[in-house]
């Protein structure tokens, strides 16, 4: 048995070979390693000592979990015929982008290590939006796969029966996401795929599966609050997680580029410290501390009618284009803001909302 766990060891931290100095800034919009990582099951450790030999996942070292995103854009890429030859037009491609930038600011606490601490409360969190839509793309057979096994940490799920006890709804949400997407040429048909096209064949759908993942998953990993570095920190993470509701009904696209785009806008390149709610931190950008400013100050008690009326006013794509100005504008302009916020609620009573088969 020692033997083996020290073969483990050693195939995850030799198997994946990274030469940082060959990174360079044509890459810099992909999650830091992204170019280096398992982009196919049969790139990750095989174990061989053991009457059925297996590929070792394990999504507590940084890049596997980022493989297992890598194999769900390469998997997927096809059913979006909108998607450019480099995947960037994917829209699962907000899911390792977030889990770069969590990697980036040190908020899986890897420490300059490639290892993700389970104490992480953004890691743990995460979890459940690698694991879960990666075994269901493998059982619905959109990974061709061989055998494989998940190295299993706490209690945090490793299979499909084990998800569908612990997250069934997620479980679910991803098989209807992966089912549609398979399906997605017959919902534009020979029509032009515009992006109103993209919003109802694809977006809706999507955003459906994240927010399941995210607010399924942050009740299994409540505990890990406590090891956030400061109450700011933990106020943002909270917050935005709130507020994921909002942003899932705009649609927003979530490719590559638009995914990049607002992290860099709008979220903080490090983990936060008290002195981040009080003053305006002189190494974070305006617009990062105007989004800080917008977290902290928002009414969360109210939450529930906001987002009663921010359904009404998302309830077809013509206010939806404009709830995602609003949102961007919030952090920019207050006046900026209320101006979508006018054009959007024009849309929502000028034109009908969404018939069922378009939500």
């Amino acid at each position: 048995m020692h033997s083996l766990i020290v073969s483990i060891v050693l195939l995850l931290s030799f198997s994946i070979t990274i030469d940082v100095d060959a990174i360079d800034d044509k890459q810099s919009f992909y999650p830091p390693f992204w170019h280096f990582v398992p982009s196919s099951l049969n790139e990750f450790p095989l174990v061989n000592n053991s009457l059925a030999p297996y590929r070792l996942i394990d999504p507590w070292f940084y890049p596997h979990r980022l493989g297992l995103y890598k194999i769900l854009i390469n998997v997927t890429t096809s059913y979006m015929p909108f998607s450019s030859s480099s995947n960037a037009s994917n829209i699962l491609f907000a899911l390792p982008s977030q889990l770069g930038w969590q990697f980036s600011s040190n908020r899986l606490f890897t420490n300059g290590t490639m290892y993700i601490s389970t104490k992480s409360w953004w890691a743990s969190a995460n979890y459940y939006l690698s694991v879960i839509p990666f075994l269901i793309a493998v059982d619905i057979g959109l990974i061709k796969t061989e055998s494989f096994r998940i190295v299993q940490q706490e209690n945090f799920c490793t299979d499909s029966q084990q998800c569908l006890k612990q997250i069934p709804n997620a479980m679910i949400q991803w098989s209807l996401f992966f089912f549609h997407l398979q399906k997605s040429a017959s919902c534009f048909a020979k029509e032009k795929l515009t992006p109103r096209r993209i919003d109802k064949c694809y977006l809706g759908q999507m955003w459906s599966a994240y927010k399941s993942s995210i607010y399924d998953g942050l009740p299994l990993v409540q505990s890990k609050l406590d090891y956030l570095p400061s109450k700011e920190e933990k106020l943002f993470g909270l917050g935005w997680a709130r507020l994921l509701n909002l942003i899932s009904m705009t649609r927003k696209n979530t490719n590559l580029y638009e995914t990049i785009k607002n992290q860099r806008k709008f979220l903080p390149f490090r983990m936060l410290q008290v002195s981040d709610r009080s003053t305006n931190s002189t190494d974070l950008s305006d617009s990062v501390n105007n989004s800080l400013k917008v977290l902290f100050s928002f009414r969360y008690d109210r939450l529930t009618v906001i987002e009663h009326f921010w359904q009404k006013l998302t309830c077809n794509y013509e206010g939806r284009i404009y709830a995602q100005q609003i949102l961007e504008a919030m952090a920019l302009s207050k006046l900026l803001a209320f101006h979508y916020l006018v054009k959007a609620t024009v849309n929502t009573l000028v034109y009908n909302c969404d018939s069922l088969s378009d939500v």
